[in-house]
Parts: C-alpha cells; structure tokens; sequence
C-alpha cells in the first residue's frame, strides 16, 4: 500500500466535522499528532490559503472574543460556508472510494472493473 500523506482536503474534511475550527485544533490534528503521518505548519499553512482562496474555507475571528472585547484571544477561525456543504459532501465520497481502492484485494479490484465496463 503506498504511503499517503494529508492533503488540503483532509484539513477541508476536518474543519467540517468540527464546525468552527481554531488553528492549534489544525496543529493538534495535522502537525503535532505524535504520528508518522502528518505534514509541516508551513504546509498547514499553504493549504489554508489555498482552501481560503479557493472559497471552500472561510476564515473568521471568534465573535464572542470581538463582542466582550477579548482582544488577547481574537484568533481566527476557521469554518466551511453553508454554500460549499454540496461540495463537502462530494469530497468526502471521493476519499471513501480512494481509500476502499486502496484497500481493496486484487479479486475487488477485477470485479470493480468488470463492473466499470458493463
């Protein structure tokens, strides 16, 4: 099996799960996981600029911190638009077909492909 590191949309996929995610929850997740799989902060970082750019992540300041006037704890947060969820959605049925071809024995893999060409 090859070795598969995380890509931009892995961090797009957890941002989804966790709603409003704040930048050490991605370091946690991705950087200091404590794993053989995780990638560097300045790679972390490329990726949220990219996933920013392309409007499939919006990045926030925390509303609460603004209103009551925290100042020292206006991080930004990072969340999914209501308006990519569709897009979401078919992301993460993209990964779950790659990980079961990933996974898949040589006799799954005949089969699905016999059945790609019916």
């Amino acid at each position: 099996m090859r070795q598969i590191h995380f890509s931009k949309y892995d961090i797009a996929l957890f941002i989804d799960q966790n709603g409003k995610t704040r930048w050490t929850q991605l370091l946690k997740e991705f950087v200091d996981n404590g794993s053989e799989k995780h990638i560097s902060r300045q790679r972390l970082s490329n990726y949220l600029k990219e996933l920013v750019n392309e409007g499939l992540v919006e990045k926030t300041i925390d509303t609460k911190a603004m209103l009551l006037k925290m100042y020292w704890r206006m991080y930004p947060l990072y969340k999914i638009p209501k308006n990519r969820k569709q897009r979401m959605d078919e992301i993460r049925n993209k990964k779950q077909i790659l990980e079961y071809l990933d996974s898949a024995s040589p006799e799954e893999i005949k089969k699905l492909q016999e059945h790609i060409k019916e």
